[in-house]
C-alpha cells in the first residue's frame, strides 16, 4: 500500500490531513516544507507531532521534519522528540545520533 504524502505547515493542515486519513483508513506521511526547522522552529514542530499523536492515537502517521542543510536544527528537532528528520544532504553524524535517540534521518519524499 502506498502511503499518501501530505505537505503540512501548521496544526490546521495537520488536523485536516489526519481527519481525512482516519476517515479513509490510510496511514499518511506528513511532510513539512523544505527548511521547516529553520522557519518554524524545533519546539513548534515537536509540539505539532505531540499534539497529533495525542489527538489521533488511532491514525498510523509519520511526520517527517525537513531540517534543510543545518545539523543544529536537526539536533534540536531530535531533542524535542521528532522521530523522523530529513536533510538536504545525508549527514552520517546526524544519522548516527538519530539512531541512538530512537529516531531516523530519512530521505525527503519527492
Amino acid at each position: 500500500m502506498d502511503r499518501p504524502v501530505i505537505l503540512v505547515r501548521d496544526w490546521k493542515q495537520t488536523e485536516a490531513a489526519l481527519l481525512a486519513a482516519r476517515a479513509a483508513g490510510t496511514a499518511p506521511v506528513l511532510l513539512t516544507p523544505e527548511d521547516a526547522a529553520a522557519i518554524y522552529g524545533a519546539g513548534y514542530l515537536g509540539a505539532l507531532q505531540t499534539r497529533a499523536r495525542q489527538e489521533f492515537p488511532d491514525v498510523d502517521f509519520t511526520l517527517i521534519v525537513d531540517c534543510g542543510d543545518t545539523p543544529g536544527y536537526a539536533l534540536a528537532c531530535l531533542r524535542t522528540g521528532v522521530r523522523k528528520i530529513s536533510m538536504a544532504k545525508h549527514n552520517e553524524k546526524i544519522a548516527d545520533i538519530a539512531r541512538q535517540m530512537g529516531a531516523e534521518l530519512v530521505r525527503r519524499p519527492s
